[in-house]
């Protein structure tokens, strides 16, 4: 798979992505959409299961996709519901990989309740091991995040709206190097979602006239996930006289960023993958990460649709969002099986499985960009839509991958990653 990139005319913090067609106090918020009876008719009623990380090394991505899927859901119920009636939800934790069975337990309860779809899973390696049962069972699984690239085309019944490894890595790759690096060491997890993303990265260094020093495919030198202690890693990765650093991986960053710091580390030099771009401020032992910068799929989100999000994650769940990270993916996912289930006039798995791609713009249909304008369309009669929603996707693709969609570039601040640089729009090939 390859990727073409094109630098997207955003350069500021509130993006022109567009969002929810409201703002909202938390006062105002709306409520959240009622949990399934396990015995609805999954014809008739759209039950949506969520499968998204609320422990485990992802879980700081958890609170975005919760927002953005349950403020997508209450918007729907607002609107009438999927076919004239309320959908409603069935919230579980996908955890990670070192906690296997939390995922695996968690998805027979979605599919014993017979959900009309899932949400998820966040982690690439936490679906490739729940995805075989979940197309063994005709369900449609959604993920607003994953990136492996060897999840293109893998099941009928899976899909996506992240632009996969390929496309980050290319972008952020060329990042590096376009800020003067020619020698990177890539520090990897030993995770299909850490190779994989570092496959892409070293392809893009060496073809923009770099070298990888340390970390490179096939050297062995990837740490384990559940490595704690990174002094002797770092310092094999520094004694190879790196110009940058990349950490590629996820909640291991709190361990590795304090062993670059005391090894005298600059730390404007790091670079960050979605999987941990990450706010440290409250995390102890992290040192100020000013001028680092990183990378992640999806769009910078739009104040406005950030303001809502963030006012119903308040109204509903008694807390605050930190990050953005999939947010506009996760709403966006949920909009369209909802109104693939309205085209189909049913929710069953099979009726929206059917309705995903042509509801995304495969066939060239009428625009609309929420749900109440989609289902408007359809109640008179229009069955060809194009939902075009916040995350900027193009059509999905034959491979359920999105045929094109947003890298964006942050730099830290402090211990956050609150400077917007820009947006990437990546092409799928």
């Amino acid at each position: 798979m390859a990727a073409g990139l094109l630098v997207a005319a955003c350069s500021s913090s509130s993006s022109s992505s567009g969002g929810s067609s409201e703002s909202a106090s938390s006062g105002s918020a709306l409520a959240a959409a009622p949990t399934c009876d396990a015995s609805a008719d999954n014809a008739t009623t759209f039950k949506l299961g969520t499968f998204l990380p609320l422990t485990g090394s992802l879980a700081s991505l958890g609170p975005a996709a919760v927002a953005g899927s349950g403020q997508a859901l209450s918007e729907i119920n607002k609107n009438g519901g999927v076919n004239g009636k309320d959908a409603c939800i069935i919230s579980t934790d996908s955890s990670d990989t070192n906690n296997p069975t939390i995922g695996a337990q968690n998805i027979q309860k979605l599919l014993q309740s017979r959900v009309s779809a899932i949400l998820g899973a966040e982690s690439s390696s936490v679906t490739e091991n729940v995805l075989p049962t979940v197309a063994a069972s005709n369900t449609v699984m959604f993920s607003p995040a994953n990136t492996d690239d060897k999840l293109t085309g893998i099941s009928k019944w899976y899909f996506r709206n992240a632009p996969p490894n390929s496309v980050e890595g290319d972008a952020l790759g060329k990042q590096i190097v376009s800020d003067g690096n020619t020698k990177v060491a890539l520090l990897v997890f030993n995770d299909s979602y850490g190779t994989n993303l570092r496959d892409s990265i070293e392809k893009s260094i060496t073809g923009s006239g770099g070298q990888v020093t340390y970390g490179a495919k096939g050297k062995g030198q990837e740490f384990p996930s559940t490595q704690t202690d990174f002094g002797s890693t770092v310092s094999a990765a520094l004694g190879t006289q790196p110009d940058a650093v990349v950490i590629d991986a996820f909640d291991q960053t709190t361990q590795i960023l304090p062993a670059l710091a005391s090894a005298g580390w600059n730390m404007k030099k790091v670079y960050l993958v979605d999987g941990n771009l990450n706010d440290y401020s409250k995390d102890a032992g992290v040192p100020d990460l000013t001028g680092a910068k990183g990378s992640t799929q999806g769009i910078n989100p739009s104040d406005e649709f950030k303001d809502t999000l963030q006012s119903w994650y308040k109204k509903n769940e008694n807390s605050t969002i930190t990050g953005w990270g999939y947010a506009a993916e996760s709403y966006d996912a949920v909009i369209t099986m909802a109104l693939a289930a309205e085209v189909a006039g049913k929710s069953d798995p099979a009726s929206i499985q059917a309705n995903i791609l042509p509801v995304t713009g495969t066939q060239n249909g009428t625009k609309c960009k929420t749900f109440a304008e989609c289902s408007d369309l359809i109640k008179k009669g229009t069955k060809n839509i194009w939902y075009q929603g916040p995350s900027g996707i193009g059509p999905l693709t034959e491979g359920h991958d999105p045929s094109s969609g947003y890298i964006s570039i942050y730099q830290y601040v402090g211990k956050a990653p609150s400077k917007f640089l820009t947006s990437v729009k990546g092409t799928v090939a």
